[in-house]
């Protein structure tokens, strides 16, 4: 706030400083009066300097805008990503360990968590699941699986634009384009 007073103190200045010269010159070569010429400058460079801020702020705000938006990036890339998955199987709690977990499928309401030993059944939505697991080591590579990178024995073309990714223990799970874009792109294939 101090510093946008000295600014505009500063441009004050910078105005009268500059409407006296002109205007000086201008009354040696029209013989006009001195304080009417001097009026008319400073009136049309105050005019010019204000257009000339509101397009500079503008351009500001604009930086601003996008520095804001860059850093709200860097701070989901920074956001705590669940440690492990409960999952209730009758009166028992069950928690998950993600590396344990292969990989996950949607099933209607519900997404089925499969890890090594066994499968559960969570009421969660796969879009929950694709925010709040690590995304460097669980990519959603099809709108139903979400799979956990580390158990990725291969992947291969099965038809145009769709791929099988087949996984340590013999799962095959379908890839899509964009999923298999991600998939590339996270494993620097």
């Amino acid at each position: 706030m101090l510093e946008n007073k000295r600014n505009i103190f500063i441009i004050i200045g910078f105005l009268i400083v500059w409407s006296l010269i002109v205007s000086g010159l201008l009354t040696l070569l029209t013989k006009e009066n001195l304080l009417y010429v001097f009026a008319i400058t400073f009136l049309l460079f105050g005019i010019f300097t204000y257009l000339i801020l509101l397009i500079l702020n503008k351009f500001s705000f604009n930086q601003e805008e996008e520095e804001k938006v860059e850093e709200d990036k860097r701070d989901n890339k920074l956001q705590d990503y669940i440690e492990r998955i409960s999952v209730k199987t009758g009166q028992k709690l069950d928690l998950l360990n993600l590396n344990d977990i292969m990989f996950l499928q949607a099933n209607g309401d519900y997404v089925s968590i499969y890890s090594k030993e066994k499968v559960y059944l969570k009421e969660e939505t796969m879009k929950y699941f694709e925010n709040n697991l690590p995304p460097k080591q669980f990519i959603r590579i099809h709108r139903s699986y979400i799979v956990n990178v580390d158990f990725i024995n291969s992947i291969e073309n099965y038809k145009k634009n769709q791929f099988i990714v087949k996984l340590k223990n013999s799962y095959e799970l379908k890839a899509s384009l964009p999923g298999y874009k991600i998939l590339k792109e996270t494993l620097s294939l």
